[in-house]
């Protein structure tokens, strides 16, 4: 095969953009006929409904509508009732109403229902070019606005999803830091060792019983968990004395709750148990 071949070839499979659909509603035959004679010869992908009911389930059964052009008087149903609906329903689709009528009011009432043009009967094919292009161009930016905005969703649940995680992660190193400690105790106070997770189970249980919160039970469990942890600066003179400590060590033996409180305090996220220890 030729180099010119495969180009030739290449270019072939390559898709077309897709046409934009504009659905066209009128009760007119005629005027019908001549909307979609003008959009077609422009390229546009076009469909007809004879009336308010016909174009809803025209709607429904084709969701990639880009357009509709609508009459305002119709027989059983007229536009402005259709365009409500459509704003209602279909938030993403612009519409452009079409009337005989020359009357300013209607004009105003179909922009302040979600119209986003006006086009009066009879109308040259440069005009309709003129108001659909606009009218796309709006639906185009509706659906990058509608885009967009799901897209920073996504992100923003995904990022907040993420950030729990690592919030998670973080408080579990802190709790796995918090039993490094009351280990590092237990290995200083033979005596005392399995005290200080005793503590802890003992005030779990008190505190659900009178039906404290989930945050609150963390706070007090890390509190009670480290409610003798000062005991590391106390001197092993008088933390392994094995007699009766007399009443200058017993003095600096109650410092332990003090100097506790002072370690654990510089803590952020055991500010609040500080004040349990």
């Amino acid at each position: 095969m030729q180099p010119q071949e495969i180009e030739v070839q290449v270019q072939r499979n390559i898709p077309s953009p897709r046409a934009e659909h504009i659905l066209v509603v009128d009760d007119e035959p005629g005027m019908l006929a001549v909307v979609v004679a003008l959009l077609g010869s422009s390229g546009y992908d076009v469909s007809v409904a004879s009336g308010a009911e016909q174009a809803l389930l025209h709607l429904q059964d084709d969701p990639g509508c880009d357009l509709v052009l609508s009459d305002v008087m119709m027989p059983g149903g007229d536009g402005l009732s259709l365009l409500d609906i459509i704003c209602r329903d279909h938030p993403g689709v612009p519409v452009v109403m079409l009337t005989a009528v020359q009357d300013v009011q209607v004009a105003t009432n179909a922009f302040r229902r979600g119209a986003v043009d006006y086009l009066l009967k009879p109308f040259d094919r440069k005009r309709l070019a003129s108001v659909v292009d606009r009218a796309l161009e709006h639906g185009r930016l509706l659906k990058q606005n509608a885009a967009y905005r799901q897209n920073l969703e996504e992100i923003i649940s995904a990022r907040t999803s993420r950030l729990r995680a690592t919030m998670h992660d973080l408080e579990r190193s802190y709790d796995f830091t918090l039993e490094a400690m009351g280990d590092a105790l237990d290995l200083r106070d033979a005596e005392t060792e399995g005290h200080s997770r005793r503590v802890t189970a003992y005030t779990i249980a008190l505190a659900r019983e009178i039906g404290l919160g989930t945050q609150q039970l963390r706070t007090i469990a890390r509190g009670a968990f480290l409610h003798d942890i000062g005991k590391i600066a106390t001197p092993d003179r008088i933390l392994l004395k094995p007699g009766k400590l007399d009443a200058d060590e017993m003095e600096i033996m109650r410092q332990h709750c003090a100097r506790g409180y002072e370690m654990v305090r510089k803590i952020p996220f055991l500010r609040e148990a500080a004040e349990i220890v």
